[in-house]
């Protein structure tokens, strides 16, 4: 059984399952690309791939080649991976070798590509991303037919799909839809000049459930997978959180009043006060932001932490707990009884947002893969024990 040592994060399989369901069911006959970037936004890349692999998603995305090479080959991940952000010509033989799906944002890297294929005498499928208002990468919808046409016609590629990317459509109604239509007006030019699109595709986790004409013929769930709603819902969904993180008491003392806590002296008792010492700190991930403002779980009751977040180690403040011991384990997100805090509320007090707090859990952090009935094995710095 996979050791809970100084921090772990614990992945719920039944979660992931549940809320891929929940996205299935909502989008009808939309195919699902999942978003396993960034380590499936600190999850677990290859784990939670062959998860939904064998759930029958139909795609992955990553944001780069080594992302999908992990997937191929750690993962054995035989479904399409599209390789969202631009990538390095360099690394164009790669997406050759291990059967990649690149995106095109520009020309040179079109005739790139279709040298090299045309070299191995291969045929590439390779996507285009329209910049419809996101303002980072993709052609301008002006642009886009030119493009779209180089591609079709360049001998060694296959145009497999077009798309596009909503930076707001959490928050603006009004910008995102105002996006959708100048992609459709978009399609209905290239219709028009006898081009048909295989697949379109624009839909993150918020506009899979609040823009249903935004859905097109693939979606790109991320944030929702893992459990985390995105923001200006109207309504709850039923989501499951996916990743729990905790650690463990490694040291209590009771401190005088006017001792003071941490590197910078940033927090002086006011009382005496019985100080725990947990195993994690910013080396693992945790925000240096939440020094003196964040909160834990303990017991099922929220505690604070005191003085400033260490690399490795910080302080909070049990004075109000009883019988604490070292060696207990201490919830930094997640469930503890009926208590929950949640990765949206951690984000608030950082000052940032939930993707950000899930992909910065420092690979040195265990991650525990478990459904409710046993733990399915674990991924940590010595190797990976999964049975997934």
């Amino acid at each position: 059984m996979p050791q809970r040592g100084r921090v772990w994060a614990e992945i719920d399989i039944d979660a992931l399952v549940h809320n891929y369901r929940l996205i299935r069911e909502t989008v009808g006959e939309a195919k699902v690309l999942a978003a396993v970037k960034a380590e499936a936004y600190g999850h677990g890349g290859r784990e939670v791939a062959r998860v939904l692999e064998n759930l029958g998603v139909e795609y992955f995305g990553v944001a780069s080649t080594e992302e999908a090479i992990d997937l191929r080959t750690n993962g054995q991940i035989r479904r399409p991976i599209l390789v969202l952000s631009p990538v390095p010509y360099r690394e164009i033989g790669a997406i050759f070798d291990y059967t990649l799906t690149p995106t095109v944002t520009e020309e040179g890297f079109a005739k790139a590509l279709a040298q090299e294929a045309n070299r191995r005498g291969k045929i590439l499928g390779v996507h285009v991303e329209v910049d419809t208002g996101m303002g980072r990468t993709g052609v301008s919808p002006k642009e886009a037919p030119a493009l779209i046409s180089l591609v079709i016609n360049k001998p060694g590629l296959r145009l497999e799909g077009v798309f596009t990317h909503f930076p707001a459509a959490e928050t603006d109604k009004e910008f995102t839809e105002k996006q959708v239509s100048i992609f459709d007006q978009l399609i209905a030019r290239l219709r028009s000049e006898g081009i048909e699109v295989p697949a379109l595709h624009s839909a993150n986790s918020a506009a899979i459930f609040k823009y249903p004409q935004a859905r097109y013929d693939i979606v790109r769930p991320g944030l929702a997978l893992y459990g985390i709603e995105p923001e200006g819902m109207e309504a709850s969904l039923d989501l499951a959180p996916v990743l729990t993180l905790r650690t463990r008491i490694v040291n209590l003392r009771r401190l005088p009043k006017g001792a003071s806590i941490s590197y910078g002296r940033t927090y002086v008792l006011e009382h005496e006060a019985l100080v725990a010492t947990v195993s994690v700190g910013y080396g693992d991930g945790y925000p240096r932001a939440l020094s003196n403002k964040g909160e834990v779980l303990y017991g099922g009751k929220r505690y604070p932490i005191i003085g400033t977040v260490c690399m490795d180690l910080m302080m909070l403040d049990l004075s109000k707990a009883s019988g604490a011991k070292i060696g207990e384990e201490v919830t930094l997100i997640g469930r503890d009884g009926k208590a929950l805090l949640t990765a949206d509320e951690v984000a608030g007090w950082a000052c940032t947002i939930p993707y950000e707090i899930t992909t910065r859990i420092s690979p040195r952090v265990p991650r525990i893969y478990k459904t409710s009935k046993r733990i399915l094995g674990a991924r940590t710095l010595l190797g990976s024990t999964t049975g997934l």
